[in-house]
């Protein structure tokens, strides 16, 4: 057998001796299997995850007309193996509560068992595809501390067992929307107009449709269609026009980007129960993820360059426990306008208030373009100016050149075109260089950056588990320094070229707060 020994730690406190295997089989558990729709989420997992080989083999065997007796006998013994490993994988996967711990074991040739305490648990989260949703099923993730993935996924359990499941491993988790007890806290829907506004002015779409696209043209190349691809183009370019043709297909996968983000977060409500956070989202597949607010290290409001200009900001947290495995885990809501922002964060997030702001209503709001300035910001010093433009021009320089001598060798018309490719780095670096800033008030740290959308972060003192001050020779001679600071989610931020005595007041800052004697801090000067 195959065991998780990782998960077998036990706190000292519990007053529970673990003496291996044999010990703990000696504990009492009514095991209990999945829903027998379970089989057919795996097999559609599996034949999912086979699917784009399979399809590739067949077509190019159709194609080269080479489809014997044989081939189909083999596909036919292929799928029969794997409903037969699908049916036993079912049988063999057990889950069953006792004693303050979950017991899950599966495998078919190889046993595994996994314990997890359940002190130990930080999530118990749920999960609904379409199959799920049409038989009022969830997907059950159970996630520990400092987990990269969810350690338990029960893919086919009633809503009921998993209410059930969720209270016994955590029993000051928020309960569940559609419950009525959930009316008792703090909830929030996203309008129509701003998740139709969310996917419009959204990038993350667009990069996977392009993924997936290049991904299809990968594909055809496989099994030899791509001849045909580049036949229909060359007849479009004959009877039609290139630029028709190239905004056609940029209209069509940007309004593809759309339909996926407005299908991925549809339905959005956040709800704030006692000390959790909740985010029920999606369409189709239906998600809900819940957070302990004391596990949040930050929040980040971030300003994309289609946003920016209408003062609309999108939300994440930074939560320990969770692990950088998924920024969905991160989204607290989705879209939202700067000058709602302050009443929002006094609903959902008062803990983000700085000593200073307890008396207060709402957030201070002063800025001619609506931005937050609930943590005054200092500007960096403005001879780091051209450090900022260098840093930024002096990588797009090597590339402009190699383009433009690839671009003489293939006879392109407009060679000298990379030329603007310095520019608008450059015009980039005086942009990061202008919104870079931090500022301090009360036990609230403000860092502001732009890599390209525009990002502020809010940490609370409490939170900051490390903080390294550092300098190069030549920002010692300019009198300037580095700051970088780590949280327990293991995310890190910070900024260039600060001014030296800005390094030693932010030092100063963390080291006056008692309350979290593990902080650590490093200066390097």
């Amino acid at each position: 057998m195959k065991y998780r020994r990782c998960l077998l730690r036990w706190p000292m406190n519990s007053g529970t001796k673990y003496h291996g295997w044999r010990g703990h089989m000696k504990m009492s558990f009514e095991k209990r299997r999945l829903h027998p729709l379970g089989m057919l989420l795996i097999a559609v997992k599996m034949i999912k995850d086979m699917a784009l080989p399979l399809l590739a083999l067949l077509a190019s065997q159709v194609l080269r007309q080479a489809l014997s007796s044989w081939t189909i006998m083999l596909a036919v013994a292929l799928v029969l193996a794997i409903l037969v490993m699908v049916a036993l994988s079912w049988y063999r996967f057990t889950y069953s509560t006792g004693d303050g711990v979950l017991l899950v074991e599966h495998g078919v040739l190889v046993r595994n068992k996994i314990v997890i305490p359940r002190e130990r648990i930080q999530s118990v989260d749920f999960n609904q595809g379409i199959l799920q949703r049409l038989f009022g099923l969830v997907s059950v993730q159970v996630e520990t501390a400092g987990g990269k993935k969810p350690e338990v996924v029960l893919t086919a359990v009633t809503r009921r067992e998993a209410l059930e499941l969720r209270q016994m491993l955590m029993p000051s988790a928020a309960p569940d929307d559609h419950e009525p007890q959930a009316e008792l806290g703090l909830h929030k829907d996203l309008p129509l107009g701003y998740l139709l506004l969310f996917g419009v002015t959204s990038g993350s779409g667009l990069g996977v449709v392009l993924a997936v696209s290049s991904g299809l043209w990968a594909t055809l190349d496989d099994i030899g269609l791509e001849t045909k691809v580049i036949e229909y183009y060359q007849w479009f370019v004959e009877h039609g026009s290139t630029v028709a043709l190239v905004a056609f297909l940029l209209v069509f996968i940007w309004l593809l980007a759309v339909l996926g983000m407005v299908l991925k977060y549809g339905g959005f409500r956040l709800t704030r129960t006692g000390d959790r956070i909740q985010m029920v989202y999606g369409l189709l597949h239906r998600r809900q993820v819940s957070l302990p607010v004391r596990r949040i290290q930050a929040l980040r409001l971030s300003e994309g360059l289609l946003r920016q200009p209408w003062g609309l900001v999108t939300l994440q947290v930074e939560s320990a426990g969770y692990g950088p495995k998924s920024a969905e885990k991160a989204l607290l809501w989705p879209l939202i306008r700067q000058s709602d922002l302050p009443r929002f964060l006094q609903e959902f997030l008062p803990e983000f208030k700085s000593e200073a702001e307890r008396g207060h209503s709402s957030f201070e709001v002063k800025s001619p373009g609506g931005a937050i300035n609930e943590v005054p910001l200092r500007q960096l010093p403005p001879g780091t100016r051209i450090r900022y433009v260098m840093r930024a021009l002096l990588p797009s320089a090597p590339v402009a050149a190699l383009l433009i001598v690839w671009l003489y060798h293939i006879g392109f018309a407009y060679p000298l075109l990379p030329l603007a490719l310095p520019l608008v780095f450059m015009v980039m670096g005086l942009w990061n260089h202008r919104d870079a800033g931090w500022g301090l008030r009360g036990n609230m740290l403000s860092i502001r950056y732009r890599v390209f959308s525009r990002t502020k972060v809010i940490v609370p003192r409490r939170c900051v588990q490390s903080l390294t001050i550092s300098h190069t020779p030549f920002q010692h001679r300019a009198g300037l320094a580095t700051f970088n600071l780590d949280l327990a989610s293991e995310a890190r931020f910070g900024l260039l070229h600060i001014s030296a005595s800005d390094g030693i007041e932010l030092a100063g800052w963390l080291e006056s707060q008692h309350q979290t004697p593990q902080a650590s801090i490093r200066k390097h000067f």
